[in-house]
């Protein structure tokens, strides 16, 4: 037995024989298409769709580290990273993206709350291609004093015209209560993006976005035994250990709270209605969309009533999934007339009446959310992102289509409960942004208004004497104009008639 043992070690120790990667589990997306789940190191993952029905494919890496995931008065960092590292990655300045557009490429890069996301577009033959991009922007991103500073000018102008936006400084204010941050803002402060330094950078790229968990999605015409051996002989070695970091948990001291926030120049206020819920890998979570599709659809909703009344410029709702909760959000454009008390009163009323549907509603609801899950699967970056954002929030890439049974599994007695479970005022953030409302005008006194007419008598007299005195002026001077006229013409009759 024991030579038998030094005999698999020997052939593990020798190159190509054994590999790192190993298959988690399986989901099927539809008839043809088939989700597989690997682990390629213990901090990398994969997910690989093979899709034929065009020559090419979608690479997506996803870091799970994001804005909502720095210190407080920190964020920035890591959206400035994004930046240098999709658009310099190791290269010399410039490679990177002539590499990428002689090759038929697409790239390009974007920070989320809890993740951060490169892509990768390519035909089909140059996946190679692909894999080495990727290993280089992970491994050898330069970041020295020259691209730090070009990429100061480019995020500081992307961040002036983001701020100016007023569903930018709206969702700050919110998620600002969501994180329990004073200034939320993934974009970070003028003032801490100016003072970033390349040994800071350098640094919190090496320590701290590289040492987090990653996952690959790979959706296209690709072979699956081609691609897990590339990613394997580029980081299959790589054996370091995870490191966990303290997850971004809720602020629950503003639940039942609601704040307003003033901001000068709106022509609308922003209205924002959030209750903690459920995560992506519970089955409530799936209930939560059919109550979504329930408050939005184009009749007898919510949605519909707020809208037709005009009480609402736009309304809509959304349930999203975040590390460790879930977030259902009912925003709104309202006139400065309308009054925030009786958009929260109208939601009460509708929820009170979604505890009753039929059936037929749910199944309505039911046949709307699955139409766009399926829909989905046919659009690769949309599947990606998916594989994405389940992974970073909750561990587990493949939530996503099993999430296609839970709302299956539904019933029309689940909503009732999930309503008084979740959506109640105790459970929920209401926050709004409107104008700088002005101090009330008291009520003029008869004494203000002797004192106008007297002030309005004193100014027409002034004015009435500055015209007079002009008027004087040019009469005079046009008396002295005709004297000197007078003299003129008589000189020239005494020189050139000197008989008269």
């Amino acid at each position: 037995m024991k030579h038998y043992a030094h005999i698999i070690i020997l052939a593990c120790l020798l190159p190509c024989t054994c590999t790192a990667y190993e298959l988690i589990g399986t989901a099927t997306l539809s008839e043809t298409l088939v989700a597989q789940h690997y682990t390629i190191n213990p901090r990398l993952d994969a997910v690989i769709v093979v899709d034929r029905t065009i020559p090419s494919f979608e690479y997506q890496t996803f870091y799970c580290a994001g804005s909502a995931d720095e210190a407080e008065g920190e964020q920035g960092r890591l959206h400035f990273l994004e930046h240098i590292m999709i658009g310099r990655g190791g290269y010399e300045p410039g490679k990177l993206k002539q590499i990428i557009a002689e090759n038929s490429g697409q790239s390009e890069a974007a920070t989320y709350f809890h993740f951060t996301r490169f892509t990768l577009r390519f035909p089909k033959d140059k996946f190679d291609l692909a894999v080495e991009i990727d290993r280089n922007i992970y491994y050898d991103t330069v970041i020295d004093e020259e691209v730090v500073e070009k990429e100061k000018k480019i995020v500081l102008t992307e961040r002036s015209q983001r701020m100016t936006l007023p569903a930018r400084r709206s969702a700050n204010y919110f998620y600002g209560l969501i994180y329990g941050k004073k200034n939320f803002n993934g974009l970070g402060a003028e003032t801490f993006i100016q003072q970033l330094e390349p040994i800071g950078l350098k640094d919190y790229y090496e320590n701290y976005l590289r040492e987090q968990k990653r996952l690959i999605v790979i959706i296209g015409d690709v072979d699956i035994d081609h691609v897990l051996t590339k990613l394997d002989e580029a980081y299959g070695n790589d054996i370091a250990p995870v490191k966990v970091y303290a997850p971004q948990f809720p602020d629950r001291d503003v639940l039942g709270k609601r704040l307003k926030n003033s901001s000068n120049g709106l022509n609308f206020t922003i209205f924002r209605k959030g209750w903690y819920t459920s995560n992506l890998g519970n089955r409530d979570h799936a209930g939560l969309l059919i109550v979504e599709r329930l408050l939005e659809k184009p009749t007898n909703s919510l949605s519909a009533s707020l809208v037709d009344s005009r009480l609402a410029k736009s309304f809509s709702v959304s349930v999203g999934s975040y590390k460790g909760f879930g977030l259902m959000t009912c925003y709104a454009e309202l006139p400065h007339n309308t009054s925030r008390n009786t958009i929260q009163d109208m939601i009460h009323v509708a929820l009170a009446n979604l505890k009753n549907i039929s059936d037929a509603e749910l199944n309505a609801a039911r046949s709307q959310q699955l139409n766009t899950l399926y829909s989905a699967f046919y659009n690769r970056s949309s599947i990606a992102y998916s594989f994405g954002g389940a992974f970073a929030h909750a561990g587990d890439p493949l939530l996503y289509p099993k999430l296609i049974q839970d709302l299956k599994s539904i019933r029309t007695e689940d909503i009732p409960r999930i309503i008084d479970e979740y959506l109640t005022d105790d459970n929920s953030i209401t926050h709004s942004l409107t104008e700088i409302e002005s101090p009330p005008r008291k009520p003029r006194t008869v004494g203000q208004y002797v004192r106008a007419v007297f002030v309005l008598i004193g100014i027409l007299t002034v004015l009435g004497g500055i015209v007079v005195l002009f008027v004087w002026g040019i009469k005079k001077w046009r008396r002295k104009a005709e004297t000197i006229t007078s003299q003129k013409v008589i000189l020239n009759d005494e020189i050139f008639n000197p008989d008269i």
